[in-house]
């Protein structure tokens, strides 16, 4: 699944949960932090900013309101905001025997020289990505 169709996922599973809680979550949050944005969600075209604009809003109020997690949005919403893809890994070093479960983690990527010696074996640990 790419990104826009994971983020197209998101949003309607969002505007689902508000469809099927509409009147809890209006009881919860009260006719000045729903009517407007909800009247945008349900009459605006996804496509529009102001839609994802009055989905955001009510997803905080809502999680403001004490539900965690709010409505399902994540932290990062919309397809400029939908990250590339995984974060980078750390390059790290194992035990070339597997004899040991020692896992190397340098903070950062190796400096380009020989690979640090396994204690046990006293030869090099074997780098894994």
């Amino acid at each position: 699944m790419g990104n826009d169709a994971k983020a197209e996922r998101v949003l309607a599973d969002a505007v689902e949960y508000l469809c099927r809680n509409a009147g809890e979550l209006r009881d919860l949050l009260g006719p000045a932090a729903w009517d407007a944005p909800f009247a945008v969600v349900r009459d605006a075209a996804p496509a529009e900013p102001a839609w994802r604009d009055a989905l955001r809003a009510l997803h905080e109020a809502v999680e403001a309101a004490g539900v965690p997690g709010g409505i399902g949005l994540r932290a990062t919403l919309g397809i400029g905001d939908w990250p590339a893809g995984p974060p980078a890994r750390s390059v790290g070093r194992i035990c070339p025997t597997g004899r040991c479960a020692r896992v190397d983690l340098p903070g950062e990527a190796p400096a380009e020289g020989p690979d640090p010696l396994c204690a046990l074996t006293g030869g090099p640990l074997r780098p894994v990505d």
